[in-house]
C-alpha cells in the first residue's frame, strides 16, 4: 500500500433538512455510535462545517448577513435558557417527524478521512433558494438544540460565537479561504472556555 493509498474515510454524521410548505420541517440527524464525547464532537463540528459551507453558498448577499444575526441572536437565547428548557431558534420553522410533501431538501455529510481530519459534503436543491440555506442552517440548529445535552449545547453556542469572532476579525465567510480556519477557531474557541470552567 501507498502512502497515500486507501486512506479510510468514513461517514460519522449527516443530516436531511425536509422542507415544506407553510414553514414547516423535518430534519433527520445522524452521528455514528461512540462515545458521548466522540459523538457530541461530531454532532458539533458537522453543524460548523456545513454552516461555514452554507454562509460560503450565501457569499457576500444580504442573507447572509441577515443568517449570522440570527445565528448571534440563537447563541444569546440558547446561552440563557436554563438546562432543560426548550428554546426555539428555528425563526418561525416547526420541526417535525415527517417531512410530507417537500419543496426543497438539503443534506450534508461529515466524513472522517484522517485521525483528526473531516470533510464535510452537501446536497442542495437544483434551483436552491438563499431562504432555503437560511432554513437549513436554523432548523438544523433547532434539532441540535432539542437534543444535545447541556455540556455540548454550550460548546456548540460558543464555537458558533467564536466562528462569528473570525468573520468579523480575520477573514469573511464568502472567501474560501475561510471554510476550514473559522470552524478550527470556533472549535477553539470553545474549549478554551470550557476548559477554564
Amino acid at each position: 500500500m501507498g502512502l497515500f493509498g486507501n486512506q479510510e474515510k468514513t461517514p460519522v454524521a449527516t443530516v436531511e433538512i425536509a422542507l415544506s410548505e407553510g414553514q414547516r420541517a423535518a430534519v433527520s440527524l445522524w452521528v455514528q455510535e461512540a462515545d458521548r464525547q466522540e459523538s457530541g464532537y461530531h454532532a458539533v463540528l458537522h453543524f460548523l462545517m456545513y454552516y461555514a459551507r452554507l454562509l460560503f453558498f450565501l457569499s457576500y448577499r444580504e442573507t447572509a448577513e441577515e443568517l449570522v444575526g440570527w445565528m448571534d441572536e440563537a447563541v444569546k437565547q440558547l446561552a440563557a435558557a436554563s438546562e432543560g428548557e426548550p428554546v426555539h431558534v428555528a425563526r418561525g420553522w416547526t420541526l417535525e417527524a415527517t417531512g410530507g410533501n417537500p419543496t426543497a431538501i438539503w443534506t450534508s455529510t461529515l466524513t472522517k478521512v484522517g485521525p483528526t481530519d473531516y470533510r464535510c459534503s452537501e446536497t442542495r436543491p437544483a434551483d436552491p433558494e438563499d431562504a432555503g440555506a437560511q432554513a437549513a442552517a436554523l432548523c438544523h440548529l433547532q434539532k441540535l438544540a432539542d437534543t444535545l445535552p447541556a455540556l455540548e449545547r454550550a460548546y456548540l453556542t460558543i464555537a458558533i460565537s467564536g466562528m462569528h469572532e473570525y468573520y468579523r476579525e480575520v477573514k469573511i465567510w464568502g472567501n474560501s479561504k475561510s471554510l476550514r480556519p473559522a470552524v478550527s477557531y470556533g472549535m477553539s474557541r470553545a474549549r478554551d472556555v470550557l476548559e477554564r470552567q
